[in-house]
């Protein structure tokens, strides 16, 4: 039988329950996961993702954990259910994040830290223990959802998304740094206008026209990527971000 690219892996992803989140533990376990745990402040929405992979890809078990990601406690409850569940952990997937399209002048610090703590601290929290796990088993990926705001400050994203994606990029590389060494990479992927629910705040400002492939990505289109530098085929890939934009952005 043909090996497969995740063959006997088990992954965390945050924000799970739908979106980009989704099509990554489905495209996990199609690439035979042995077990994906899926982190979301939306239980119902995640419980009904894994028990659809359960359901197509039998040999891949799949728990659903209500996770804030901004709070400690939470976090530590993930990798205690992680602990007792699977045992351990091969992929990280910070994928939980949030948006607005606030204009500058009336940002809030209320808007700020809750923005921030969503995207930024949750990621630094899961990758802190993920890290533990995976330096001493000699092994890991991690995974960073960044986005094209993170390299222009933003298209019409309120000013903390577009710098929490910024930094974002500059914890990516801080977390390969200190995984290296280890058999740990750490790599972020950049979206750019991707038919999600978080696309949904923007309404009509997306414009498919702008973008040189003149379509919106789709969530596949990312979750493939995400795929690649989760298996093998990314080994020696490690402090990089992906842009997957349909041409918005260049580098």
């Amino acid at each position: 039988m043909e090996s497969k690219l995740l063959e006997g892996k088990i992954a965390l992803v945050t924000g799970g329950g739908a979106g980009i989140g989704a099509c990554d533990c489905r495209k996990f376990a199609e690439a035979g996961a042995k077990g994906i745990l899926i982190a979301d402040l939306m239980l119902e929405d995640a419980e009904k993702v894994a028990a659809e992979i359960m359901e197509r890809w039998p040999g891949c078990k799949c728990v659903a954990v209500k996770t804030d990601v901004s709070k400690e406690a939470d976090v530590d409850h993930c990798f205690a259910v992680l602990e007792k569940e699977f045992g351990t952990l091969d992929i990280l997937v910070n994928n939980a994040g949030v948006t607005n399209k606030i204009p500058f002048d009336e940002m809030t610090l209320d808007h700020w830290n809750f923005t921030y703590g969503i995207n930024i601290t949750g990621p630094f929290l899961f990758a802190q223990r993920a890290l533990r796990i995976m330096k001493a088993k000699g092994y890991g990926r991690i995974i960073n959802m960044a986005s094209i705001a993170g390299h222009v400050g933003g298209l019409t994203s309120g000013v903390d998304y577009a710098t929490t994606k910024g930094a974002m990029l500059t914890l990516t590389r801080s977390i390969a740094k200190q995984g290296a060494a280890y058999g740990v990479t750490c790599n972020s992927v950049a979206p750019g206008n991707i038919k999600t629910a978080m696309e949904k705040v923007f309404g009509s400002d997306w414009d498919p026209m702008a973008v040189p492939m003149h379509r919106l990505g789709e969530p596949e289109d990312i979750a493939d990527v995400v795929l690649f530098l989760a298996s093998d085929m990314s080994r020696y890939m490690t402090g990089t971000c992906l842009n997957v934009n349909g041409g918005m952005f260049m580098q």
